[in-house]
């Protein structure tokens, strides 16, 4: 297990966006489930394909099967460039 919320630095809003690429329902719930055990809260994540909302010290998470690819944004340049560093790898 990895304590993720160490990764969860913006202090304002942090925002954990979930971009599983399926409309599977019961995957998406094992994926919270999983971001849960991770130290993560239930309430900040949320199912976001959009990388623009993002700000420095947000995770996104992305689903490449079997695991769950955890990257933090260290990065957001005014142009809107999220730039972000894999921080850890779930299996689901």
């Amino acid at each position: 297990m990895v304590d993720l919320s160490q990764y969860l630095t913006n202090p304002s809003n942090p925002k954990v966006f979930l971009a599983p690429n399926t409309s599977d329902q019961e995957l998406v719930a094992r994926a919270k489930s999983r971001l849960v055990e991770n130290g993560l809260k239930e309430e900040m994540i949320q199912v976001n394909y959009d990388m623009q909302l993002l700000e420095t010290g947000d995770l996104y998470v992305s689903y490449d099967p079997p695991d769950l690819v955890v990257r933090f944004v260290y990065e957001k340049k005014p142009s809107g460039i999220v730039k972000m560093k894999s921080a850890a790898m779930i299996k689901l």
